[in-house]
């Protein structure tokens, strides 16, 4: 029996909507918490066959949209088939019954200002479209193209074919993508904690696929591939675990016509909602254990992962916000604040990753090391601990709550539309979690309870008994002694030693006197917002440029009011034009370094500034020097200030230059282990600039900058 939706807030409509004879649906609720500028309507429905439905009028869109995401991902793969999730995700849209003509649905879209895209993820695949919101008048059409979009899709998940004449390159493109990823370390690394994995738990599984697991190796077998696609799809689709989110420019009633009328007939085979929870990723047995891998790229890293909570239920108070807010912080007193302090660090940062329904998440906390960190990566590890216990010692604190949950609100309330497509994939995803209906926009982003009891709980989960140890380098140890499955990394795993536990578990008892004295809680955020209202006033019209300030010898300055979307926001931009930056290569990296020992000055000031909703940019442009900062109006002159002296009293220390060289050193040699899309970008940047240097250009002179240039440099490119 499917259970009842959870709903809280509003009145839920449950009263069936006849239309003609053959479809029912259920209105369950109209009422969405949505931001302070959405102008979207909304409405949830449940057809006939289960099927939940998220509708979306949006009478000024120029995109309509609609995604379907089905309960089913790779977890459900066959032991002896990894990558059949995604390759019947491939598969699925190589024709219907309706319509046979295997890419009609894309031609469709295609000729009307359209296209689509799908993935597969651990728990769920996700398939969305987007198209022109408007009929083609100019082709003598009045009908919306969104109606025709939709019969189309919805066939994938009423009668597909699964054509043998696609087969064959449909398991080439899922081939394809998976050697694309071959030498992507972020592939490469995450496969290899899952193989590392416990083998009785499908996070172990290779969700990609490749040619040889999907045809070759299965076909040897003596298998019918293709019907063994159909019986995945046969198994697994069914539209009570099955979400759609329709956005258009119709009303409401229309959309929930269509919706009944194209997406009744998906088959509901009552199943239930995928959880797992028999095992667990990590057992005693996978714990305690280090891995030292090597990378395709030139990069160092500690990744410190810990078995959580399942926090899926949990939306309301969302312990490891409270927790990964202060372990990645990186002001005063924090861990990264410190272990930077000591040339250890280039950046922290931390945060659950969920698994899926019923099965603890994990906490990974993921440290940038420099060439001295990577040396004394131990000592981090115990500054982790010892940082732990200052949490678990101090109990949670309300304040530091409701600061997250202030900028939460005010992030939500003055949130942006998202375009069509990104927002319906998103949504119908967010629809598979146990959301009260009213909470789909705002219930990933909003914070409600301070529970301290789960706050108290999820730190429980950070102990030295608890924990695995990836630690990534091209150099260390060196002795890497075997190659992970499906990517080839190079590794070595093995248990903690146990002395190294023992200091490890000092560090996590350490009672205040032990522990070090740099380290405590963050004091309040001084940039938090506390002026949100706008002096709205009537406009005939909005303006339709920025007015000229200034115009002289020294400055050409614009200005440009907010008299369409009255937020509480400002931008302000300054580009600097300066010969001297592209005269020479030396000159650009000289100036490229200058930027970056700026952003490494402010690190430490600015990230409170960052979390209340400002940001700034201080980089090079095709002018010279640009510079951006940007957010919520109050408390933006202050942050502006501090760029402005940091950028003109910079002080440029030894030990941080040479840091920050040697990061951007190692970016230069990265550069051409980027995928080919991405360097042939930069060629043709390159190319069509009136003045640039190429990244060799660029790594040759890089060499022999000194500080004391650097030094001389910047005070002549700020004069």
């Amino acid at each position: 029996m499917v259970p009842p939706i959870p709903t809280q807030g509003a009145v839920v409509q449950d009263v069936p909507i006849r239309h003609g004879s053959q479809q029912t649906v259920d209105r369950v609720t109209d009422q969405l918490e949505a931001p302070s500028l959405d102008d979207r309507g909304y409405r949830v429905v449940r057809l006939v066959n289960h099927m939940e439905c998220l509708l979306v009028h949006d009478p000024e869109t120029d995109k309509a949209s609609a995604a379907l995401d089905v309960n089913v991902g790779n977890f459900s793969d066959e032991e002896h088939t990894p990558g059949m999730a995604h390759a019947v995700e491939h598969l699925l849209f190589m024709g219907t019954k309706k319509y046979p003509v295997e890419n009609a649905y894309n031609q469709y879209l295609s000729a009307h200002s359209g296209h689509s895209n799908a993935y597969t993820g651990a728990t769920s695949t996700n398939y969305f479209f987007e198209v022109g919101a408007k009929p083609d008048e100019g082709k003598g059409s009045s009908e919306s193209p969104l109606y025709g979009a939709l019969d189309r899709f919805a066939q994938f998940f009423i009668e597909p074919l699964f054509l043998l004449s696609a087969l064959d390159r449909e398991l080439r493109a899922v081939d394809s993508e998976n050697k694309k990823n071959q030498q992507n370390d972020q592939w490469r690394l995450y496969q290899l904690e899952k193989s590392l994995s416990n083998p009785k738990h499908p996070y172990c599984h290779f969700g990609t696929g490749n040619f040889e697991v999907l045809k070759t190796e299965p076909e040897a077998r003596g298998i019918d591939v293709r019907a063994k696609f159909m019986e995945f799809h046969e198994k697994h689709y069914s539209a009570n675990i099955m979400k759609l989110c329709v956005l258009g420019r119709e009303t409401l009633d229309v959309l929930e016509r269509w919706a009944a009328e194209l997406f009744s007939a998906v088959p509901n085979k009552n199943l239930s909602q995928n959880r797992w929870e028999d095992e667990v990723p990590f057992t005693e047995e996978q714990l305690n254990w280090q891995c030292f891998a090597k990378p395709v790229m030139d990069s160092r890293a500690l990744n410190l992962f810990f078995p959580f909570m399942d926090e899926v239920k949990l939306y309301e108070s969302q312990p490891s916000q409270y927790i990964s807010h202060l372990i990645g912080h990186e002001g005063r007193g924090s861990i990264f604040s410190y272990i930077k302090s000591k040339g250890w660090a280039n950046s922290l940062s931390a945060g659950v990753d969920a698994v899926c329904p019923g099965t603890p998440g994990v906490f990974n906390c993921q440290v940038r090391l420099t060439q001295d960190g990577l040396v004394n990566y131990k000592e981090i590890v115990k500054v982790f601990f010892q940082y732990i216990a200052l949490l678990r010692e101090t109990p949670p604190q309300e304040w530091i709550f409701q600061e997250l949950k202030g900028m939460a609100d005010v992030d939500f309330k003055f949130k942006q539309k998202t375009p069509a497509s990104r927002f319906t994939s998103k949504i119908a995803a967010v629809m598979q979690k146990p959301l009260p209906r009213e909470w789909l926009l705002s219930g990933q982003s909003r914070l409600r309870k301070f529970d301290a009891d789960l706050i108290s709980q999820g730190l429980d989960c950070l102990r030295p008994d608890n924990f695995r140890m990836t630690l990534v380098s091209r150099d260390y140890p060196g002795d890497w002694d075997q190659n992970e499955k499906w990517y080839g990394t190079e590794y070595k795993a093995e248990k903690i030693p146990e002395e190294f536990l023992a200091e490890i578990a000092k560090a996590a008892s350490a009672d205040a006197k032990a522990r070090l004295p740099q380290l405590h809680l963050p004091h309040k955020n001084q940039f938090i917002p506390t002026k949100l209202e706008v002096e709205k006033k009537e406009v005939k019209e909005p303006a339709l440029a920025p007015r000229l300030l200034r115009n002289d010898n020294a400055a050409r300055t614009w200005f440009k009011k907010d008299d369409t979307f009255w937020v509480p926001k400002a931008n302000l931009v300054v580009s600097c034009k300066n010969p001297i930056i592209f005269a020479t290569a030396e000159n650009s990296v000289k100036a490229k370094l200058y930027t970056d020992l700026v952003r490494d000055a402010m690190e430490e000031y600015s990230y409170n500034a960052e979390l209340a909703g400002l940001q700034y940019y201080v980089t090079l442009d095709s002018r010279g020097l640009f510079v951006e900062v940007s957010g919520y109006n109050d408390k933006l002159p202050i942050l502006l200030e501090q760029v402005l002296i940091t950028m003109r009293d910079l002080e440029i220390r030894d030990a941080r230059f040479d840091i920050v060289k040697e990061r951007l050193s190692r970016g230069y040699k990265n550069w051409e282990l980027q995928q080919p899309f991405t360097q042939i970008g930069d060629y043709i940047s390159w190319l069509t600039s009136e003045h640039d240097f190429v990244v060799d250009q660029l790594e040759a002179e890089l060499l022999g900058i000194t500080v004391e240039a650097t030094r001389a440099f910047y005070k002549q490119l700020i004069s």
